[in-house]
């Protein structure tokens, strides 16, 4: 007989004895379940929201930018830093388009008032693919205007993101004026400003707020006479096919970037930095990694908790059980068969209850939309039973503070078996020592004290 066929048997044998499945069992199987199905949830939901971020993020802007810290920070030669970068076939592989950029600071005019932007120029060689959404920087466009958009390259022409258009009250075909800084500064003079009107043809979302509701987006052509930089970029902005290499493409532009006498070969007054865009939103990540680990343990202890009431249960169901522990001792019941019996049992409780709150967890993080429409639905029901007239719609979860169109779930089948293998490990751990304590009886002293 296999040793897995005898273990069974001994433990099913013993566990008739011992009377297993009492109300405490019940009670750290229920815990322990819903532990592991919140945390399932929770988990889905923020891995969902970080998900959908980076997304917003990565599609925002370039992925990397090159710029020139010296003097005025202007990038005349950059063609010929983007082809000396091409040049190399490790980079080029890892490109998914490198071009010139000018991205600044700016003004844009709301009634009386200039408020703060950011102006970023693209080239836009195609406005079939402008449209289409086939350029790589720039953002998506929901709305524009077919006609004027043609345009964009030769007439002052700008699409600006779709939650600045809600906060100015900006639409199609509106006049936007826009201040710039125009040439050096100089102490007799001060800051140059240069202010053009500019008419507004598209609408873009990318799914990040700040980046909807701050950038203005223009042709590079227009860009370089409105910031008077002929011929000239102040970024070269690339985009990478894979975000995980991003420190290794930056070391390896910098090293490109860094060649003994290559900037010779280009303007002299240059001095190289690089920046990616997990450095530049590096705060806002780690706020984001730091979020999902508080909220993590603190749903752990959930499974932690379950874990106490197993050994608490294990526990009196040996103080109660001690009269027949000892007598399957003194009939020959091993010390070792007692301390499986005991450690299989909260192992099984481990093991089903992960089941069952693992499938639950997936259940309802798959399902989470339809679940909280309905409670919505319920309670705006019966408030508007009780307050006819007077009761205002709850939305559970407002899409214009999330900014999502859905509530975004991302479950990760990998993290649930890392949780119900926690979960099984816990429990025995749980059993473990208390049978230990059962192990250890005196047959003699437990049947005559009992």
């Amino acid at each position: 007989m296999g040793i897995v066929s005898l273990i069974t048997i001994r433990y099913i044998r013993g566990s008739r004895v011992l009377g297993f499945l009492s109300i405490k069992s019940r009670l750290s199987f229920i815990v322990m379940a819903v532990g592991v199905g919140l945390l399932v949830v929770v988990l889905s939901i923020f891995n969902g929201f970080q998900k959908q971020v980076k997304e917003s993020l990565w599609q925002g802007g370039p992925h990397i930018t090159i710029e020139n810290s010296y003097g005025s920070g202007a990038i005349y030669d950059y063609e010929k830093v983007i082809a000396h970068l091409q040049s190399d076939p490790k980079l080029a592989e890892s490109f998914v388009s490198v071009e010139g950029n000018i991205t600044s600071h700016g003004l844009i005019q709301s009634n009386n008032n200039f408020n703060p932007i950011m102006i970023r120029a693209v080239p836009v060689d195609s406005v079939e693919k402008l449209v289409e959404n086939g350029l790589p920087n720039f953002p998506r466009i929901l709305q524009y205007d077919r006609d004027e958009i043609q345009a964009i390259n030769s007439k002052k022409l700008v699409v600006v993101g779709k939650e600045m258009s809600a906060i100015y009250g900006y639409n199609l075909g509106r006049e936007i004026t826009m201040a710039v800084p125009g040439g050096r500064f100089t102490v007799e003079r001060g800051v140059q400003v240069n202010v053009q009107t500019f008419r507004l043809v598209g609408l873009f979302k990318t799914g990040y707020y700040n980046y909807d509701s701050k950038f203005v987006f223009l042709s590079l052509a227009q860009a370089q006479e409105f910031f008077k930089m002929e011929g000239a970029v102040n970024q070269v902005a690339i985009k990478v096919r894979s975000l995980d290499d991003l420190k290794l493409t930056k070391h390896r532009i910098l090293a490109r970037l860094n060649e003994d006498n290559w900037n010779q070969k280009i303007q002299d007054d240059t001095s190289w930095s690089v920046r990616t865009i997990a450095e530049e939103q590096e705060n806002f990540l780690a706020a984001l990694r730091l979020e999902k680990t508080i909220i993590s343990i603190i749903v752990f202890l959930f499974i932690v908790l379950a874990a106490l009431g197993m050994v608490a249960t294990v526990h009196s169901l040996i103080r109660a059980k001690r009269r027949s522990i000892g007598t399957l001792k003194a009939l020959g019941l091993a010390s070792n068969d007692i301390l499986l019996i005991f450690t299989l049992n909260a192992m099984i409780v481990g093991i089903l209850s992960s089941l069952v709150g693992g499938m639950t967890g997936i259940f309802i993080a798959t399902q989470l939309e339809v679940i909280i429409n309905a409670i919505s639905e319920i309670i705006n029901g019966v408030g508007g039973l009780l307050n006819p007239g007077d009761w205002d719609p709850v939305e559970l979860v407002p899409k214009d503070i999330y900014y999502f169109d859905h509530i975004p779930v991302d479950i990760d089948i990998s993290f649930i078996f890392m949780v119900t293998t926690a979960a099984t490990i816990l429990s025995g751990l749980a059993g473990y020592f208390p049978a230990r304590m059962a192990a250890n009886l005196n047959p003699v002293d437990t049947i005559r004290n009992d």
